[in-house]
This record gives C-alpha cells, sequence and structure tokens, in this order.
C-alpha cells in the first residue's frame, strides 16, 4: 500500500446534450451526450485500509452502492482481494440525474488504485469502470466529454463558461421508470449536431434533453419547477439533470447564478 488512507472528491454531473436512441437489443439505450463536471457540488469519498470490505453511504445499503460493485470488478480485474474501508460524504441528491452514485464508484476506483499502489492507468480503469455503470467511465476521466454508445466511449470536448443552479424535488425518479416512458411517448427528432456553440448565447439554444417528455410523464410537476426557474429566478435557460428529477437553472456566470438565488 502507499498512503493509508485516501480521500476523493466525486463531483456531480450535467448532460449539456443528451440525445437518445431505440433500445439495442442488448437493453441499453444508445446516447450521444455531451457530459460536464460540475464545480461545487460534489460528494467526498474516503478509502482507507480494512480487514474486510465496508462501505458506508447514508440511504444506501453496503452491497447496492455502486462503490461496491466497483470493488468487485476491481478485484476480478487484478486477480486479488482489495479489502478496505470505503466511506461516502453524500452531498449529491440520489434519483436526482445527476450522476452521484456513479461519481462515487469512479471515486472509489481512483482510491483503491491509488492505496493498493495498483498502478492502473486511466484507459485500464475505465474499461474496469464500464463494467460498473454507463456513466462511471466518464466520471474516471472528468471534464467535460462526449460520451457515447451507452456512456462508456469517451472523447474530449469543451464548452463555453455557464454557471447551473440546480433544483433538486422532493420527487425522484428512477432511471428505468423514465426510459420506459420514453419508450412509450413519441421517438425524438434525430440529430447528428456535434458543434458546440462558442459562447453562451449558443449554448442555450443548442443544448437538449430527449428525456425530458418522458420525465415529465413520470412527474408532471417538473414543468413547474422549470417555469419558477425561469419567471421568478431568473435563468436563462432550463435543462433537465441526466434523467431527473432535478432540474438546472442556466446561468453565464456563478456570480450572476449567485445573485439570483439570493434574490429568489
Amino acid at each position: 500500500m502507499t498512503d493509508p488512507v485516501a480521500f476523493i472528491s466525486a463531483p456531480a454531473k450535467i448532460n449539456l446534450r443528451l440525445l437518445v436512441g431505440p433500445p439495442r437489443t442488448d437493453g441499453y439505450h444508445p446516447v450521444d451526450s455531451l457530459m460536464v463536471a460540475l464545480d461545487g457540488l460534489t460528494d467526498t469519498v474516503m478509502v482507507a485500509p480494512a480487514d474486510v470490505r465496508r462501505v458506508m453511504c447514508p440511504g444506501v445499503e453496503e452491497q447496492a452502492n455502486l462503490a461496491w460493485h466497483a470493488l468487485d470488478a476491481l478485484e476480478a480485474a487484478v486477480g486479488r482481494s482489495l479489502p478496505c474501508e470505503v466511506t461516502i460524504d453524500k452531498h449529491i441528491p440520489a434519483q436526482a440525474g445527476l450522476g452521484g452514485g456513479s461519481s462515487d464508484a469512479a471515486a472509489t476506483l481512483h482510491g483503491a488504485n491509488h492505496l493498493f499502489g495498483l498502478g492502473l492507468s486511466l484507459q485500464e480503469l475505465e474499461l474496469i469502470a464500464g463494467r460498473v455503470g454507463s456513466d462511471v467511465p466518464f466520471f474516471i476521466r472528468g471534464g467535460a466529454q462526449w460520451a457515447r454508445g451507452r456512456g462508456e466511449i469517451l472523447s474530449d470536448a469543451t464548452t463555453p463558461p455557464f454557471a447551473a443552479l440546480i433544483v433538486k424535488p422532493d420527487i425522484g425518479l428512477a432511471t428505468a421508470n423514465v426510459y420506459r416512458a420514453f419508450d412509450a411517448v413519441p421517438a425524438p427528432e434525430s440529430s447528428s449536431d456535434h458543434h458546440v456553440p462558442h459562447d453562451f448565447a449558443g449554448l442555450v439554444e443548442w443544448m437538449r434533453n430527449d428525456l425530458w417528455p418522458a420525465a415529465l410523464h413520470c412527474a408532471p410537476e417538473l414543468a413547474q419547477v422549470a417555469e419558477r426557474l425561469i419567471d421568478e429566478v431568473g435563468a436563462h435557460a432550463t435543462l433537465l439533470c441526466g434523467s431527473g428529477s432535478a432540474v438546472a437553472g442556466l446561468f453565464p456566470t456563478r456570480a450572476e447564478a449567485a445573485a439570483a438565488l439570493l434574490a429568489g
């Protein structure tokens, strides 16, 4: 082992563009998404040595946590046991579309790789992450990435500066339920526009989430959340976060978002 304890920041994400295709033969929906890791909304994951594996996270049973599955996949990849204690300090809400569980899993992989001195590269960690969940490879790399396939095929991207004010309503949305609703509503118009605008005004016109109608079908009250972000808070535009239920109000700067929050 190297350092006795590893602390890793696990950020939330937003999908500035999420195009969804019909289900494949394996049941997964192909996506074409611009994903961005957010600065300011993070969990903290601590990975420490232990005699037996433990994963502690408020409200999530050990073996139901993606961090647990991440350790399963990592042990299978390296061919040995990696006993450790994972403690997750949660700030990213669940069933919000912000990727909190996937981010925690990726942070666990990073932490265990460091803790046990495994020396795995980012590419090797991404391959392992792909066995854990569709969004986990993105969080291994972070930043801004185009994610394709079921989310595991990544390519670097850039975006103009923006800030997001995120509202998580009391209701949560299970990803599987939203995708079932997606299959029941008319298919969205296809698009192949991967030219990310260079300024904020262009970005808000270009961003898109194909899951919005399905999320509204599951939780019609999300329409009121989006309306209030525009009418009462002054957001320039709104966007469903992943499969929901969180909705983001977009602003050109963090200062403007902070001022809008105080005023609202």
